[in-house]
């Protein structure tokens, strides 16, 4: 694939009007929901999560005002909102308690980020999203991602595949990697086939960048949270793009520690030639 490209595609994520799902159902006890109403309930959440937030922004002043009362009162809606549709179910939040005791061995386990790129969100700039993700038994089953301020919401259930294309060695990739931590092993990719890199922040708005078709891949080595990659992983695993650690394995959901050192999500091909790189395969 070309890395670059005189007009963007069409993008593969759907913005909140196109949505006309009726919504999904409150569950009672013993009354396990389908992953299409998880799914939908995690559209429904990050989309409002994401309304509540446009409006925050415009009634603040500072931008780390902003900031805190943005992280605050989206995680403080997210919570309740789950406790009135999955009341039996744990939560892990990024705003949240860390303590792993009240989630240790839980079924079922959501995982949201209620603002993910918070400094970008306290700017004014749009850069910034809502995560809402759904383990079960250590599973991802079910996640959307919300970028209220560009207008994309998308889910894994209804997230349109992208199309895999071959690798075209003088081409190239693009990939994109974070504005304040782009990872070393860009050189080691560099030196194998032409890169061609975009600074982005937020790992939602880098996951869309590649289940749209704007980039190849999303390359991170810098560290993140479980609620930083949950969601975005849902996503893209849903649209058919591959996500793995940066030795091939999967990334882990549902830990006492919810840290993860690195990542790689890429369409098939493109998630191929770089792990031959990083691997010396």
């Amino acid at each position: 694939m070309s890395a670059a490209r005189d007009l963007p595609p069409e993008p593969r994520t759907q913005h909140p009007e196109e949505h006309t799902d009726g919504g999904p159902r409150p569950s009672a006890p013993g009354d396990e929901p389908t992953v299409a109403e998880d799914a939908a309930l995690a559209r429904e959440l990050a989309e409002a999560t994401g309304e509540l937030l446009m409006t925050l922004r415009d009634d603040t002043s500072t931008g780390r005002e902003r900031e805190y009362r943005g992280d605050a009162e989206a995680h403080d809606y997210l919570i309740g909102a789950l406790a009135r549709h999955r009341p039996e179910d744990a939560v892990l939040s990024e705003e949240g308690t860390q303590d792993p005791a009240p989630r240790r061995g839980a079924h079922r386990l959501w995982i949201v980020d209620p603002l993910d790129g918070s400094s970008g969100y306290g700017r004014g700039g749009d850069e910034w999203g809502v995560h809402v993700a759904l383990v079960v038994d250590g599973t991802l089953v079910a996640g959307a991602v919300s970028l209220p301020a560009r207008g994309e919401l998308a889910d894994s259930a209804t997230v349109r595949p992208l199309p895999d294309t071959p690798v075209d060695p003088e081409a190239g990739l693009s990939v994109t990697v974070s504005r304040s931590r782009p990872p070393m092993e860009l050189r080691r990719l560099a030196a194998a086939f032409p890169v061609r890199t975009v600074a982005m922040s937020a790992a939602g708005v880098k996951t869309l960048a590649v289940v749209d078709g704007l980039v190849d891949a999303y390359l991170h080595s810098g560290g993140q949270y479980e609620w930083d990659n949950a969601a975005p992983a849902a996503v893209a695993e849903g649209a058919g793009v591959r996500v793995t650690r940066l030795d091939g394995s999967p990334l882990p959901f549902g830990a006492d520690d919810p840290y993860s050192p690195d990542l790689l999500i890429a369409r098939p091909a493109a998630h191929e030639a770089i792990l031959d790189v990083l691997l010396g395969r």
